[in-house]
């Protein structure tokens, strides 16, 4: 018995280091990427532009209601960011965007769009012609698969809520990628949105530190 604790044990610290060590050699780019890459390069072009109206479009709650996204613009700013927990980038900011939501409590709404799988296992990614895991899924055991119905969909995203503990609601996106597609077809972007339904900000890769600079200077002079 003490032979196989210190077996698992091992293969623990193994995982680490290998973690460690994708991180520090590449991972900081692969975790938290500044750039589109040639994956994305559609996403400039394809998303909706700061100044323009937010898109109208059908989302469906975890209770399988099918609602319009204007419903979820109520005269605050709305912070909406669309992701899945394939996605390294959405589980990991997750923390920092949970952060955000306490530090701005009630002046500010917050909306996830669950998508399509950005790493599934066993099927092909979005974003290539084959399978791709990541290097950082593989080390950390995330294996999701592709939800083929609007029933698994919403299984998965009420699966990641509990593993993330993400306190804003969770709404998912309809099985032919409506929304998905409609904000630039990205695995993690992010919006801003004012209290009049406009634009302010986009972004490719989410990044909260960027929200919170937008939001401080729309707060102010929001009355």
């Amino acid at each position: 018995m003490i032979s196989t604790n210190k077996s698992i044990v091992y293969r623990n610290w193994l995982k680490l280091l290998l973690l460690v060590t994708i991180v520090f050699t590449s991972g900081c780019q692969m975790l938290f990427p500044k750039n589109a890459g040639k994956d994305l390069q559609h996403f400039a072009l394809q998303a909706p532009q700061p100044g323009t109206t937010l898109p109208e479009l059908d989302i469906v709650t975890l209770e399988g209601e099918q609602r319009r996204l204007s419903e979820y613009v109520d005269g605050k700013p709305l912070v909406l960011q669309l992701g899945s927990h394939s996605c390294p980038v959405y589980r990991y900011r997750r923390f920092d965007m949970n952060k955000l939501q306490r530090e701005f409590g009630d002046a500010v709404d917050f909306l996830t769009i669950y998508t399509v799988e950005a790493h599934p296992a066993g099927s092909k990614s979005p974003y290539r012609e084959s399978e791709w895991l990541t290097g950082i899924n593989r080390v950390t055991g995330v294996r999701v698969t592709q939800p083929g119905t609007l029933v698994e969909r919403i299984d998965q995203a009420s699966y990641s809520i509990d593993e993330l503990d993400t306190p804003n609601p969770v709404v998912v996106d309809v099985m032919q990628d409506e929304a998905w597609n409609t904000f630039g077809s990205a695995p993690s972007p992010a919006y801003v949105i004012n209290k009049l339904g406009e634009i302010v900000l986009r972004q490719v890769w989410v990044n909260p530190k960027g929200i919170k600079q937008t939001l401080d200077q729309l707060l102010p002079g929001d009355d």
